[in-house]
């Protein structure tokens, strides 16, 4: 039986900034690990202390930087593949095809998400 756990967004974040530099992290390990060195409390939060050292950076007003940390898999794409109109954050054909590629060689994708990615690709 396989099951689909849903982590939080900074393990999320954490996990494809990995993946986008070639390593393939265990995900309960990585959050595991982010809550011993006190970076995120167990419910996925970040800890003061770890936004005090700068070692999490908050979303403040700027939509960009909201979009980026409510989806974890684009974070790390540079901000200059993103725009605003309309009040909706758009992303141009570079950050589509990174997003699309990271969904392809995720191992722990679905089948549909697969597809998904392929059909943007294409």
């Amino acid at each position: 039986m396989k099951f689909n756990i849903k982590y939080p967004t900074l393990v999320e974040q954490a996990y494809n900034h990995f993946l986008s530099i070639g390593l393939h992290p265990n995900k309960d390990k990585l959050y595991k690990m982010l809550v011993d060195e006190g970076m995120i409390d167990e419910l996925g939060n970040p800890t003061k202390s770890a936004i005090d050292k700068d070692l999490i950076a908050v979303a403040g007003d700027n939509p960009i930087e909201r979009f980026k940390a409510e989806n974890p898999l684009i974070a790390h794409i540079p901000d200059e593949h993103f725009k605003v109109q309309n009040n909706q954050v758009l992303m141009d054909c570079y950050a589509v095809n990174v997003v699309a590629t990271s969904i392809l060689n995720d191992p722990t994708a679905t089948q549909g998400q697969k597809e998904d990615a392929q059909n943007l690709l294409d």
